[in-house]
């Protein structure tokens, strides 16, 4: 096995591992929300914080590693991550769940751009979509697939919520450890790290070395999936926030069957991600995000408008291509058509402007809209707050500029440098 091999299968543990200790707590929510007792807002504030700090966590973080080494931030925040999930087990207040979870997002919020950045030096250009898409597509496999169907398994063998915290929290540790001793710096870092040692650095070096979250933003696509991180965010948040709760409140499914229910979300994300990474390898990055962002949208609303009564079979097979579609956007905006559009050396940072946006103003603000929305009208409302999502970010992509190698390389104009930096910073 190839090294960038091993490293995309770590870095799929690493991120499905995260991505159980950050949506289980919405799949349990109805018990922790009958034991604790708080309001739908709430609810959504809880979800809410651990987007918030994430934001400001992958900022920091991607800023530092991109700089320092992504390594070393990458093992502590995974380790960090099992850590501060595990501590979720002993809350008993709201205010105290609003404290831990706000760590686990800051912790959480390292890795991902790190890991998507070095993906894109590592893996070769006509597989990096797919390499992007299978660690994105981990959070959906084993952390809402596998992590809903074990939260309603380990609710039914303990008895309690605290439990599943406790066993869903060490295998992030393992990976972090495992991730200390297999993965190496990425060349564009270790270059600049190495240079830096040896004081081989001339002026114009020293200040192209510097790493800013203003160099990211002046490239296009770049800004664009940082617009787009808001609706594809506050998809999925306001979706797996909510999707229990509606399921019990409104279609009267109990736990069981509502862990089979958004496993079948998280194994068509998984499936999507892949699937759309490697598709978009071939027709292009912009064609695949707008094509599974409208169909997002048409199976979503799908979702919002089931009668009372219907299978869970049905709902399964519903949230299944919910999943598959809405899982497929994220290759695209979140990690190729953001790295692949800079320099290799800010491709890290490149992707956190983006995670971070969407952590802020999608995972955190739009689940809190939603929960204030359910105690207005009723759970139906932000399961149509999350089914048009697709519709803006269908929009919104008609404006990239391409950058699949296999469709640029056939293009009579190849998009230069020049091209992808907005017009004031050319």
């Amino acid at each position: 096995m190839k090294y960038y091999q091993k490293l995309t299968l770590l870095f799929c543990l690493m991120f499905g591992f995260i991505g159980i200790q950050r949506v289980v707590i919405s799949v349990i929510m109805p018990v922790i929300k009958e034991d604790i007792g708080f309001t739908f807002f709430q609810q959504g504030m809880i979800v809410a914080i651990t987007g918030l700090t994430w934001a400001l966590g992958t900022i920091i973080f991607a800023t530092i590693g991109d700089r320092y080494g992504r390594r070393p931030i990458i093992v502590l925040c995974t380790i960090l991550s099992g850590v501060f999930s595990w501590i979720t087990g002993f809350a008993h207040t709201v205010g105290q769940l609003l404290m831990i979870r706000g760590f686990l997002g800051f912790v959480e919020g390292g890795p991902y751009p790190l890991s998507m950045g070095t993906i894109s030096e590592e893996a070769p250009p006509e597989r990096r979509a797919m390499h992007a898409g299978l660690v994105t597509g981990a959070f959906m496999l084993i952390g809402i697939c596998i992590g809903s169907q074990a939260a309603g398994w380990l609710m039914a063998e303990f008895g309690s919520w605290r439990p599943v915290f406790y066993v869903v929290s060490a295998p992030a540790i393992l990976v972090g450890i495992l991730l200390m001793f297999m993965m190496r710096e990425a060349p564009s870092v270790s270059e600049a790290i190495r240079m830096r040692k040896a004081g081989q650095k001339i002026e114009k070096t020293k200040k192209e070395d510097r790493v800013s979250v203003w160099d990211a933003l002046k490239y296009k696509n770049v800004l664009l999936s940082s617009i787009n991180s808001i609706p594809v965010m506050g998809w999925l948040f306001v979706f797996t926030t909510f999707s229990a709760s509606y399921l019990v409140d409104v279609h009267k499914f109990d736990i069981l069957h509502i862990g089979f229910i958004i496993s079948a979300s998280g194994l068509g994300g998984f499936i999507g991600q892949f699937f759309w990474g490697s598709i978009s390898d071939i027709i292009g990055r912009k064609k695949a995000l707008i094509i599974t962002a409208l169909l997002c949208s048409a199976f979503g609303i799908s979702v919002a408008m089931v009668p009372v009564g219907t299978s869970a079979l049905t709902f399964g097979t519903l949230f299944f291509f919910y999943g598959l579609f809405g899982g497929g956007m994220y290759p695209m905006y979140l990690s190729t058509l953001p790295a692949e559009s800079v320099p290799p050396r800010i491709s890290g940072t490149a992707v956190a402007i983006p995670t971070a946006i969407g952590e802020t103003l999608g995972s955190a603000l739009m689940p809190t809209i939603a929960g204030k929305l359910g105690d207005i009208f009723n759970l139906s409302a932000p399961m149509w707050m999350a089914a048009l999502a697709g519709v803006f970010v269908a929009v919104i992509s008609l404006f990239y500029i391409e950058t699949a190698p296999r469709c640029v390389a056939k293009m009579k104009h190849k998009p230069t440098q020049d091209d992808h930096l907005l017009k004031a910073f050319r």
